[in-house]
């Protein structure tokens, strides 16, 4: 991720690209004779890299230069670099920022400066990190498919595929995953709920290819191994076949670095590739077959969430919501600095222009904002940010409340829907939408990642609503914590309208379990 941040600046700005700190950890011990010292893990060392660049600094831990201006940025993941800085006030570029809390830009400080020195932690893949116009979008697209392997790895990686024939390939990460239960679901997923996914999408008489950093004895991968006629654990492979051994004995360097890399390229030339959430190997995978142009569907072993949020079929995450970027689609409960690293897009290689405009509503829909609700109590209150983000919001005392009065033409039914954000440890709290002499619902807030993370529209049902004037009340019914939500808006659809594509993302307001 360093690397591919570090090549689209150099090349956005035009200047030579000086990368330091770029060492990789060992997660083993190197083999190595008596008095030998390992050599240091290079990302920059297996890659050819399209810009010009300069290796003096590789190893060293800053840089002392006259005349140079200090960029000390957040984390990536929580940012977006726009480029050139007037793109700020794009339309579509709240949809690209998708919620992050930094933006950077060049001004003309950093444009007339002889060297500038940028620091911070580059967690974050560049499809959304990088706000361009549409040419040096395309462009950039192009230079990041040419930031590709050296020749003999590339190549030594065609010869292990060939030599495994016709395969599906899946990655399953586990390793600090169950260990320290990085993610949600990690340590409770089990190897027949993972074979559940597997099956809806591979055929059991195909070679399967797993790459893993776990052990092919652990019980996990039994049902696996039971199920697909040929199983081969890639990693083993790799140690384990005399012709594989040679052909990797003669590479200019083999460590962890080349092994994880070899690992990818492999996967990434699999009739049907299926990997894991949250593993950054996976999306360099995902990354790498829409490149060549592969079956580019992004297919993961398992659903890391059970939230009403996410739609998960067949091994694929699918749009719950409208929005120009696939970010703005799939949602997950998650907070927005997530969607820069836990998955790769396929915004990272499409060079198609992103959809202008959401999804047309039918006619006759009403949006209850927040910004017009009469609102019912000392502490909660309207607010809006510096990004035009405008939510109900210090909704801390459950006796209090929203509304909004209508004024219909002629009764009819109407669809239900709600959008609101709340972090994972606040949610729980349960909530009423009611309108008087139409009926009530009842509701549950679930996580949505944070409490600028929106949800997307979650339907909560019908209603016959009456001609003329009515007042619709939304309400705490229990508070489960701090604040019972952020409160977005509330939206009402005629029933009979609903046009097919919009009804078709529609999502359960309760737990699918």
């Amino acid at each position: 991720m360093s690397l591919d941040i570090a090549v689209v600046l150099a090349y956005l700005t035009g200047r030579v690209l000086v990368p330091y700190r770029f060492r990789l950890p060992r997660r083993s011990p190197p083999d190595l004779k008596p008095g030998r010292w390992p050599e240091p893990m290079l990302v920059p060392h297996l890659f050819d890299i399209p810009v010009p660049w300069s290796d003096e600094y590789l190893l060293k831990s800053w840089i002392s230069m006259e005349g140079k201006v200090q960029c000390a940025w957040q984390r990536i993941a929580d940012a977006v670099f726009c480029f050139p800085a007037t793109l700020t006030g794009h339309p579509q570029f709240q949809h690209f920022r998708n919620g992050r809390w930094f933006v950077y830009t060049f001004d003309e400080r950093e444009e007339a400066a002889s060297d500038v020195v940028i620091t911070g932690e580059t967690l974050g893949h560049y499809s959304h990190f990088f706000y361009l116009d549409e040419e040096r979008r395309r462009e950039v697209i192009k230079l990041m498919k040419r930031l590709r392997p050296k020749r003999p790895y590339a190549e030594a990686a065609d010869r292990i595929a060939t030599s495994l024939g016709p395969f599906n390939a899946v990655h399953i990460r586990r390793g600090d995953f169950v260990s320290i239960g990085f993610t949600p679901r990690a340590r409770s997923i089990s190897g027949q709920e993972v074979l559940a996914n597997l099956a809806s999408r591979l055929r059991r008489d195909d070679l399967l290819v797993i790459c893993t950093d776990g052990s092919p004895h652990d019980e996990f991968f039994a049902p696996i191994q039971r199920y697909f006629r040929e199983v081969v654990f890639l990693d083993r492979y790799l140690r384990e076949n005399a012709t594989i051994r040679e052909l990797i004995s003669q590479l200019p360097q083999y460590d962890e670095a080349v092994e994880i890399l070899l690992t990818q390229l492999v996967a990434s030339k699999a009739q049907v590739f299926i990997g894991t959430l949250f593993s950054t190997v996976t999306a360099l995978i995902h990354r790498m077959r829409g490149f060549e142009g592969r079956n580019s569907s992004f297919l993961y072993c398992y659903n890391e969430f059970l939230s009403p949020l996410v739609r998960f079929e067949r091994c694929e995450f699918l749009p719950v919501d409208e929005g120009p970027y696939t970010w703005n689609r799939i949602r997950y409960p998650l907070g927005p600095g997530y969607y820069s690293w836990f998955r790769e897009w396929p915004e990272a290689y499409d060079a198609t222009a992103p959809a202008c405009g959401n999804d047309v509503l039918p006619p006759g829909t009403i949006e209850l904002l927040a910004s017009g609700a009469i609102v019912n109590g000392k502490t909660i209150r309207y607010v809006e940010d510096t990004d035009g983000l405008k939510m109900i919001s210090h909704w801390t005392d459950p006796a209090e409340s929203v509304a909004w009065n209508l004024q219909l033409p002629a009764d009819g039914s109407y669809l239900v829907d709600i959008r609101y954000a709340c972090p994972s440890k606040s949610s729980g709290s349960r909530y009423c939408v009611s309108i008087e002499g139409a009926g009530e619902f009842e509701g549950r807030v679930w996580s949505t990642g944070g409490w600028t993370a929106l949800s997307p529209w979650m339907p909560l049902g019908q209603l016959r609503i009456p001609a003329g004037r009515s007042t619709l009340v939304l309400r705490a019914i229990e508070k489960a914590s701090d604040a019972i939500m952020n409160l977005s808006a509330v939206r009402l659809m005629p029933a009979v309208s609903t046009c097919l594509g919009n009804a078709a993302r529609r999502v359960p307001e309760r737990s699918p379990t």
